[in-house]
């Protein structure tokens, strides 16, 4: 019998016994019934600590290149992208940068804060996100709202939208289908993406799709997430001819941690 068949026989019978011994009726016997003895006050069970109102976590990623809704902005080149979260309660705040390994120069910092909401199956996050483009000639900062909405489930569908109100005047949204598989090396997720553009800095279409598989294995506060994507175009809307987007592949691999 192999261990996982034998710690999941002696996980169910542990239960069932759990279980019998939870529906075994018991009687308290009366002190006064038994000489010599002392009525006791039960012993008070320790007060729970409170969840802790503070959160930090922060991850590192490496990626083949850096492509943002399918479009190449790293010239096809490897980058490195680190992030730190912050939370106080609902609110938590994001950096978010990019690392070109090619150039030597970060050229992309995204700072947000936003505030999450769940309910049952359901979250939500809205926030709001500024972006600082150095080292990139001829690229203006900009600012955005967003809101990203999701459902555990079937597919765990979600939905994803951003608004730039600043330099890109117009918006851009992603819609994501998922299902995950647990597996004796971690959580196995098979996943598309469906990108699209409205007058986002000028144009309107589908740039890209994404179809993406990953590997989530967690050990304590430490999760490793490695993953490849292949990202499908075709020419539509603005995304044709001068504009067209090329397909790629995507290799990336990301370490996370919970502090």
């Amino acid at each position: 019998m192999s261990r996982c068949a034998f710690f999941g026989l002696f996980l169910m019978a542990t239960l069932l016994w759990a279980v019998a011994v939870s529906a075994t009726p018991t009687t308290t016997p009366n002190p006064a019934d038994t000489p010599g003895t002392i009525e006791t006050p039960p012993a008070e069970a320790p007060p729970e600590q409170p969840a802790s109102l503070f959160s930090l976590s922060g991850s590192m990623a490496f990626a083949t290149r850096y492509l943002f809704q399918g479009i190449d902005y790293s010239n096809s080149k490897p980058v490195l992208e680190p992030e730190v979260d912050l939370g106080a309660g609902p609110i938590k705040t994001k950096l978010w940068v990019n690392h070109d390994l090619d150039l030597h120069v970060s050229n992309e910092f995204d700072f947000s804060v936003y505030h999450e909401w769940s309910a049952k199956k359901f979250s939500l996050a809205t926030g709001y996100t500024y972006l600082w483009y150095p080292n990139r000639d001829g690229w203006s900062p900009s600012q955005e709202l967003y809101a990203d909405v999701s459902r555990e489930g079937v597919l765990n569908p979600s939905l994803s939208i951003h608004y730039d109100f600043d330099a890109g005047m117009g918006s851009y949204s992603t819609f994501g289908l998922s299902h995950g598989f647990e597996r004796p090396i971690g959580t196995v997720s098979l996943g598309v993406n469906l990108f699209y553009q409205d007058h986002y800095y000028g144009l309107t279409g589908f740039p890209s799709s994404e179809w993406n598989l990953h590997l989530e294995r967690s050990f304590k506060h430490t999760t490793l997430t490695p993953s490849v994507s292949r990202f499908v175009t075709w020419a539509n809307g603005d995304f044709r001819d001068e504009n067209a987007v090329r397909s790629a592949w995507v290799f990336s691999f990301q370490i996370a941690r919970d502090f």
